[in-house]
């Protein structure tokens, strides 16, 4: 028998043989390489026996070496999903934090900003906000209008009053004022302003002075009243004496009514004003420079003592209800009228230097529990103004 064909025949059984074998061991390693590709969707591997869509990869011709195809096979390169083949769409801004409350005031600092409006943001007093266009004496915001009451000190000084958007700090009217700048507050709906200016003198340590205190309506922006035109009644009789002097208004919530002192015959009174009767009455004696809390209960204030001949100032506040007075836990001269924080914080300033000797002063920050110590709020400041309240 011839054992020629017979040995072909087994030849060419074992190339087919191997050669299946090397195809099945190829497409093999081809499925598991194709599993192991990112799912267009999720970035992840997808599952075996998965339905979801598969990514969509440009074909790649038979004949392209791909890389590492040399030697041992290299590890797979992620394809990237679709979505990030087209343009980026611009992600959402993370949601901001919610702003604290802001604080206007006179920066004080001996610098380029001298005298301009400035504002914080109470959650980060480090970053102050500087509006130079206006320059002022003393400012006080609320209710979204601003009060400038400024100094042009020329070869004649002059002083005048601007109205102001606390937003935009858009000027929206100015009118002269009769003497220098002393106290200033704006109602807490923001359609009443109350300014104090010296006639004559310039402190409140002597009584050798004489001011002016207007009631201001921002809508026309021209003076609504003169409180020295206000009937004024102490223990119900009426009160009209040569010495009259009025300074630092405080508005009630509803801008119906208002708190100030009246000086008159050696005498400091905190009286209570209707402005629609154009009437007021004495309610408490020595308050000095009064500020009303926001939840109207207390007023806040400089009480006048004197050690020796000299005149010095105990911050007190006092509880509307009851008539009850307490004196706060600063015990140094304080000649400002006080601005709330909160219901429970005031702010006021103070020289810089002990000695008076610098020209600039800080804001201090205490509170009206007569426990807590004070502590400084802002440096380089002076007649800070607390704002609250929307625009009318």
């Amino acid at each position: 028998m011839n054992r020629k064909p017979v040995v072909i025949f087994a030849i060419v059984c074992v190339v087919a043989t191997s050669g299946l074998a090397a195809y099945l061991f190829h497409a093999g390693s081809r499925m598991r390489g194709a599993a192991a590709v990112p799912s267009a969707a999720t970035g992840q591997p997808a599952p075996a026996g998965s339905t979801a869509p598969a990514a969509i990869v440009p074909a790649v011709p038979a004949d392209t070496a791909l890389p590492g195809a040399v030697g041992a096979p290299s590890a797979v390169e992620p394809v990237p999903p679709a979505a990030s083949l087209a343009p980026a769409a611009a992600s959402p801004a993370p949601p901001a934090a919610a702003p604290g409350q802001r604080v206007f005031f006179r920066h004080n600092g001996v610098d380029g900003h001298y005298g301009s409006v400035a504002w914080v943001d109470t959650a980060k007093r480090a970053d102050v906000h500087f509006v130079d266009s206006l320059r002022c004496e003393v400012v006080h915001v609320s209710g979204g209008h601003g009060i400038c009451l400024s100094a042009d000190r020329g070869v004649f000084t002059t002083y005048a009053a601007t109205l102001f958007d606390a937003k935009s700090f858009e000027q929206r009217a100015t009118f002269a004022l009769k003497g220098i700048p002393s106290r200033t507050r704006v109602s807490v709906d923001g359609r009443l302003a109350g300014l104090t200016v010296f006639v004559s003198g310039h402190g409140y340590s002597t009584l050798d002075f004489s001011t002016q205190t207007l009631l201001i309506d921002f809508a026309s922006g021209s003076v609504l009243a003169d409180l020295e035109a206000f009937k004024v009644t102490h223990d119900g009789v009426v009160i009209d004496n040569p010495d009259f002097n009025f300074w630092g208004v405080t508005f009630t919530p509803d801008a119906r009514n208002f708190f100030a002192t009246l000086s008159t015959g050696g005498k400091h009174y905190l009286v209570r004003g209707d402005i629609a009767a154009g009437s007021a009455v004495v309610i408490h004696e020595n308050v000095e420079c009064p500020s009303l809390s926001p939840d109207a209960r207390r007023v806040v204030y400089k009480k006048r003592l004197m050690d020796g001949n000299r005149v010095q100032w105990q911050l007190h506040v006092l509880e509307l209800a009851t008539g009850r007075e307490t004196a706060l836990s600063e015990k140094r001269s304080i000649d400002d009228q006080l601005e709330w924080l909160d219901n429970r914080h005031v702010l006021y300033s103070v020289p810089s230097a002990d000695d008076g000797s610098s020209p600039s002063t800080d804001v201090w920050e205490v509170a009206v529990d007569a426990r807590s110590a004070p502590k400084l709020f802002l440096r380089n400041a002076y007649s800070p103004a607390a704002a609250r309240g929307t625009a009318p």
